[in-house]
């Protein structure tokens, strides 16, 4: 019987950019810290044109939309990044979109329970 607390002979080393977690013999990517810090550069730089954009109200009625889709490229940023979704496995992608799937369904029924809602003027 082998020994568990040594590695095989025949082991390839791991890869540029991979590294073994803990020494168990699971190899994982791991982001440079220079990557990881631009992205959150990018992150910090989306949130003020973010605040930027909603002190300023120069794009009128259409602001709301930008803001919406700034804040939508800063969660894809944090989620393939900061959550490792890019190198993650199927089902751990497959859970992330599911549960954007289903906040989707939150809050269509949210919306329309608001919408169908009579107004009373006061």
């Amino acid at each position: 019987m082998a020994n568990p607390h040594t590695t095989p002979a025949t082991a390839t080393p791991p890869a540029a950019g991979h590294d073994t977690h803990g020494g168990h013999g699971v190899i994982g990517h791991v982001d440079s810290p220079g990557l990881l810090f631009v992205v959150f550069l990018v992150v910090i730089g989306l949130f003020a044109a973010n605040v930027a954009m909603s002190t300023s109200g120069a794009l009128g009625k259409y602001t709301l939309f930008a803001q919406l889709a700034i804040g939508a490229v800063q969660a894809t940023f944090v989620g393939l990044y900061f959550m490792h979704l890019r190198h993650g496995d199927k089902v751990v992608v497959l859970t992330a979109l599911a549960s954007v799937f289903w906040m989707g369904i939150l809050f269509v029924l949210f919306m329309s329970d608001y919408m169908t809602r009579n107004r009373v003027m006061g």
